[in-house]
């Protein structure tokens, strides 16, 4: 019953030893293979990653030479695997706790689970609902990502509806059901993971995790273990100054699994509503220019956004 524990790393060295040393300190070296897919980091990474391969003999190394998918590379990864159980992580994801027995037990006890998380943790000691969310749905974009957002951002019906599970009961001390899971530590059987057809490499970066989740949620239920925790940095590869580009790729992946799940219509509406919206906010945030009110940071966000939906959609 082995575990493959596979790791996608882009330039986050320190994060990353820190997650496998955690790895070591709770699990017994002969139930697990770790596997680190570097994604042509060239920042010093591979150091990091030969010093950890060398000091324990469990961990696999793949280097790429340029630069592929999340998804394509925990395919990679996946396919040098021998393990009877995957585990697709994070190298933000620190171990608290001993956690592969249970994890492996929550699948062999229920032949209807499909996928499991800890429960995640951030820094601040609080449980990650905004990592368990609410398939996407066009009303999901309207509320929460539109330039309607702020007047229903502290909705917590909404919120819970549309956008995330908070119906998770944290204190049950067994496994709750949820929509999806995300990938930031997606535990699941080699041969569900095989039939759910893998990770779709479609996704440049993006909702492959909700692609992976809807897939298997067709067949199996997908759960949160709320007697096991870990801890979750989050976002540590996406820390940057200049990050205007990810809300329009966070857009784009959306599109893309409209039109890989949903069909012609729904996605049709996602699109209207995408373009017409960053229209809205383009020209109110050039009216308020007039006034020196413009916020320049929203203006060259949906400003890109457009140049992406341009580019891909026409």
């Amino acid at each position: 019953m082995k575990v493959s524990i596979i790791i996608v790393n882009y330039k986050t060295p320190s994060v990353l030893k820190d997650c496998v040393e955690s790895v070591f300190l709770f699990e017994k070296d002969n139930t697990f293979e770790l596997i680190i897919v570097d994604n042509d980091s060239r920042d010093g990474s591979e150091i990091i990653i030969k010093s950890l391969a060398e000091k324990h003999e469990n961990v696999k190394a793949l280097y790429l030479k340029s630069k592929i998918s999340f998804s394509a590379a925990n395919n990679m990864g996946f396919d040098e695997s021998n393990g009877e159980f995957i585990l697709i992580m994070n190298p933000d994801i620190l171990f608290t706790e001993p956690l592969l027995i249970k994890l492996t037990d929550n699948l062999i006890n229920s032949a209807n689970t499909g996928a499991v998380c800890p429960k995640l943790i951030g820094t601040d000691a609080k449980f990650q609902y905004h990592y368990f969310q609410r398939y996407p749905s066009v009303i999901q974009f309207i509320l929460f990502y539109s330039f309607a957002a702020k007047l229903f951002e502290t909705s917590r019906y909404l919120k819970n509806k549309y956008l995330c599970d908070y119906e998770i009961d944290l204190n049950s001390g067994i496994p709750e059901k949820t929509d999806q899971i995300p990938c930031a530590f997606f535990f699941t059987r080699r041969d569900i993971f095989e039939e759910s057809g893998e990770m779709n490499e479609t996704y440049e970066l993006f909702f492959e995790d909700v692609d992976l989740s809807y897939r298997t949620s067709k067949k199996y239920d997908l759960k949160v273990d709320t007697s096991i925790s870990v801890t979750h940095l989050g976002g540590e590869s996406f820390k940057t100054d200049d990050d205007h580009w990810l809300h329009g790729r966070f857009i784009m992946s959306m599109i893309k699994f409209f039109e890989n799940n949903y069909g012609t219509i729904r996605t049709l509406l996602l699109k209207v509503c995408v373009y017409a919206n960053s229209l809205i906010v383009i020209s109110g945030e050039y009216l308020k220019g007039l006034a020196g009110n413009k916020n320049s940071y929203r203006l060259k966000k949906h400003k890109n956004l457009i140049s992406e939906f341009n580019k891909t959609i026409f």
